[in-house]
């Protein structure tokens, strides 16, 4: 027996085991919690939390065990999705700030890659945009019609003449 639970009625004094409630109700608050945040994870923290909150604090009537559960329950949910709520609008605004200026340099940035790789023949441009976007040297071998050996020499070559133009450009 984990503990009893006591409450308090004008005939007199009753008792539960907290076993008991922890038993009969611990299904029906994490489906609660689970349907209110559809996170079985969060569910279980919080259900925990609420047979936490009922240990420390039980209510006072007889049959009203359900019900005090049910409202701690729903309480915990709200209060963590306010929470959530916020944490997101500050998220989202650190976010645009900072993108603001994050997205004028990237798109700097890739206007200076494309004037770069415009000045480059085609074999190189061809190689690079193989090679960065996940091909191996094998199929980068089988594209350009030469042998496998060849590639590392010829990726390490274009990778020269792009920093070279590159440096031209900034």
């Amino acid at each position: 027996m984990l503990c009893l639970y006591v409450w308090k009625e004008s005939k007199g004094v009753g008792f539960l085991e907290y076993s008991e409630v922890y038993a009969n109700y611990y299904a029906k608050v994490y489906r609660q919690l689970f349907y209110m945040l559809n996170d079985p994870f969060l569910a279980e923290d919080l259900a925990q939390e609420v047979f936490l909150k009922f240990y420390q604090n039980p209510p006072g009537k007889e049959g009203s065990a359900g019900a005090w559960l049910f409202r701690v329950a729903k309480n915990l949910a709200y209060n963590y999705l306010r929470g959530e709520d916020n944490r997101k609008k500050r998220e989202i605004k650190f976010w645009l700030l900072r993108r603001d200026s994050e997205i004028f340099h990237l798109l700097e940035e890739q206007i200076y890659v494309r004037q770069v790789l415009a000045k480059m023949d085609e074999r190189d441009r061809m190689i690079l945009i193989m090679k960065h976007s996940g091909y191996s040297y094998e199929e980068i071998a089988e594209v350009l019609g030469v042998k496998k050996t060849s590639i590392g020499t010829l990726v390490a070559r274009a990778h020269r003449k792009f920093k070279e133009y590159f440096k031209e450009e900034v």
